[in-house]
C-alpha cells in the first residue's frame, strides 16, 4: 500500500494516501503514527528523514495508516491520549479525553484552591482522566471515582499506575447506586449526554467510541436529572457540582438545577464559545 525508501518518502506517501481518503489532518496524522511506530518524538522525524524503517515497522505503519484511513481515532490506534499534560491509556471501552473537558478540571482545581475543598466524587469516570488530573494537580485528601463499566474501571486503574497518582478509590456503580453514604465537598462529572438523533449525525470517528458512554435517554438529559435530584445526599453544605454539558442543551440543564434549588448556577463557555461546563452550589 505504501511506498517509501526512507522516513521522508514514507511520510509523503502516507500523507497523500490519507488525504485521498478525505482526512483533513493527513500530514499530522501520518507523522503522529510514524513517530509512534519509530518510538520517537514527532519533532525529531525531520532528523530521521534518511532512515529506512525495518520491514516490521513498515508493516505496522501500513496497518495503522489503513486504520486511520477508515476513520479510527488516532488515540485508539496508538492506545494513548494526552489530557492536562498527562498520558492516558485508552481503548474502545472508554471515551477519548478531549480538550473541552480540561475546562471542567481547571474549574474544579480553582474552586478547590479558593474554597479549601478537600474531597471530590467523579461520576462516570471512564478512563479516570478527570479524577487522576485532580489527584496530580490538586490537594484533595479524598477522591472517589465511579463508573458502571468494569472494563472502564480497569483502564482507569491502569492510568493511576501510569501517572503515579494516589488517593483515588474506584467504585463500580450505576450513578449513585453503590456510592457510600458520605458527603463530598465537590462532585464532578462528564456524563453521557448525546441524544439519539445527535448520535446519528456524529462524525465517523466518534462511532468508534462506546455508545453507552456517549448517549443518554430523555433527550440527552437523563443523567443531569438523576444527578440534580439525588446529589444533595452526597454534597456538603456549600458543596459544588461541576458538570460537562451538552452545549445544545445548556439552558435545559440550567433549568433542571434551578428547579432543584441549586444556587449560584453558572455556565462556562469552551474555547469555541460554546456553553460547556456548569457549576452550582448546594445552599
Amino acid at each position: 500500500m505504501l511506498d517509501g525508501e526512507n522516513v521522508y518518502t514514507l511520510l509523503k506517501t502516507a500523507t497523500t494516501f490519507l488525504k485521498s481518503k478525505g482526512l483533513s489532518e493527513s500530514k499530522s496524522d501520518a507523522e503522529v503514527l510514524l513517530s509512534f511506530v519509530l518510538q520517537t518524538k514527532r519533532s525529531k522525524l525531520p532528523l530521521l528523514r534518511s532512515q529506512k524503517p525495518t520491514d516490521k515497522q513498515m508493516l505496522q505503519y501500513e496497518n495503522y495508516v489503513l486504520k486511520r484511513s477508515n476513520r479510527e481515532p488516532l488515540a485508539y490506534i496508538t492506545g494513548f491520549a494526552n489530557f492536562m499534560g498527562f498520558e492516558f491509556k485508552v481503548d474502545k471501552d472508554v471515551l477519548i479525553p478531549r480538550p473541552e473537558t480540561e475546562i471542567l478540571v481547571e474549574v474544579a482545581l480553582k474552586i478547590a484552591k479558593e474554597k479549601n475543598k478537600k474531597s471530590v466524587l467523579d461520576l462516570c469516570t471512564g478512563s479516570g482522566c478527570i479524577a487522576i488530573s485532580l489527584a496530580k494537580l490538586g490537594v484533595f485528601e479524598d477522591i472517589v471515582a465511579s463508573d458502571i463499566s468494569v472494563n472502564a474501571l480497569a483502564i482507569a486503574k491502569e492510568n493511576v499506575l501510569i501517572n503515579n497518582a494516589s488517593n483515588i478509590k474506584f467504585i463500580e456503580s450505576d450513578i449513585f447506586e453503590k456510592i457510600p453514604d458520605c458527603k463530598f465537598d465537590m462532585i464532578v462529572s462528564n456524563p453521557p449526554y448525546v441524544t439519539e438523533y445527535e448520535y446519528a449525525d456524529l462524525e465517523t470517528e466518534l462511532k468508534f467510541e462506546p455508545k453507552k458512554a456517549l448517549t443518554a435517554q430523555d433527550d440527552g438529559l437523563f443523567f443531569y436529572k438523576e444527578i440534580a435530584t439525588n446529589i444533595t445526599k452526597y454534597l456538603t453544605v456549600n458543596g459544588y457540582i461541576i458538570l460537562e454539558l451538552n452545549s445544545n442543551k445548556a439552558e435545559d440543564i440550567r433549568q433542571i438545577f434551578s428547579d432543584n434549588k441549586y444556587a449560584n448556577i453558572e455556565i462556562i463557555n469552551d474555547y469555541c464559545g460554546l456553553p460547556r461546563v456548569l457549576k452550582a452550589v448546594k445552599s
